[in-house]
């Protein structure tokens, strides 16, 4: 089992934390890595290209990365440990929801003596040009969590390529903040950004940067059909990534021709859908394990 969940800063490297999350407290994340440890499963949390460094920020959301990443643990853990049972999951929340459903795509490759049975994704950030848009747009009083993301957003931009200034992504105001951006974990961000009472969360001209846009256009997940089925799961309260881009993404994940079982939680936000879902992954975790055929809420396609 691989658990994706991690920011841009040194202090929320997993290999950081004895629970693989930064934080002492009992937390969503910290629950759900627990609750799975308790069922049986051994979980591998894992560092993302330039995570856990001094001084240095991971490439978020640099998806391909990220996805090698998730695989590269899982191998080495193998390695590490025999005891360690062959087939694997890929789970992953909020910003490890993405490349958990990239690693669906390449897993045969890079992993190829192993098993891989499926993608737990929870609130995946997609649709990155839309969030610009919705970050431009944005008014007050704003949504706090969209500006943690977009904070997030305009680092990796940033490292991508040098010429991409974190104003070309955000308001002045909140690319003002990028400094803390860098050092602390989403929980904690969203905490400070509260206190700040932004006005305004993004640049509603992003678009007119063409190396921005090519950046923007890069981070997707859904770029080839998956080897194993697929559990997607959002919260309806989600301030964070918004249940219709989830929808939306479920819909690009069918076209593909993955087998997708779409799951949405009307009273649960970004944080609490971990918590309000959890029965149902052991369960379905528990189906692919036992052999039976995965689910799905995809549409049938219409014969041509």
């Amino acid at each position: 089992m691989s658990l994706a969940e991690a920011v841009v800063g040194p202090v929320c490297a997993p290999s950081r934390h004895a629970n693989l999350y930064p934080s002492s407290d009992q937390y969503a994340e910290t629950d759900m890595i627990e609750h799975l440890v308790q069922d049986g499963y051994a979980v591998v949390g894992t560092d993302y290209p330039g995570l856990g460094f001094p001084d240095t920020v991971e490439n978020f959301p640099q998806t391909d990365l990220e996805s090698r990443s998730v695989i590269d643990a899982v191998v080495a853990a193998r390695q590490a440990s025999t005891q360690l049972g062959r087939q694997w999951f890929a789970v992953g929340h909020s910003q490890g929801g993405t490349p958990v459903l990239r690693v669906g795509e390449d897993a045969a490759r890079w992993a190829p003596g192993l098993r891989f049975l499926g993608t737990v994704a929870l609130a995946p950030p997609s649709h990155f040009a839309a969030v610009m848009d919705l970050m431009g747009a944005a008014r007050p009083p704003v949504n706090v969590g969209l500006a943690v993301l977009g904070s997030y957003i305009a680092v990796g931009a940033h490292l991508y390529s040098p010429r991409i200034q974190y104003t070309n992504v955000l308001a002045p105001e909140l690319a003002a903040q990028i400094p803390l951006a860098k050092k602390l974990p989403a929980y904690e961000l969203d905490i400070y950004l509260n206190n700040v009472q932004l006005q305004r969360i993004g640049n509603p001209n992003w678009a007119s940067n063409a190396t921005l846009r090519r950046f923007i256009d890069s981070l997707e997940p859904a770029k080839g059909r998956s080897a194993g089925p697929i559990l997607l799961l959002q919260g309806e309260r989600d301030q964070t990534v918004p249940f219709e881009v989830t929808t939306a993404l479920n819909k690009e994940l069918c076209d593909l021709g993955d087998v997708v079982e779409y799951r949405i939680y009307a009273d649960a936000n970004h944080e609490s859908v971990l918590s309000a879902s959890y029965k149902d992954v052991v369960a379905w975790l528990r189906d692919r394990l036992q052999g039976q055929p995965a689910p799905s809420t995809c549409q049938p396609r219409a014969a041509h």
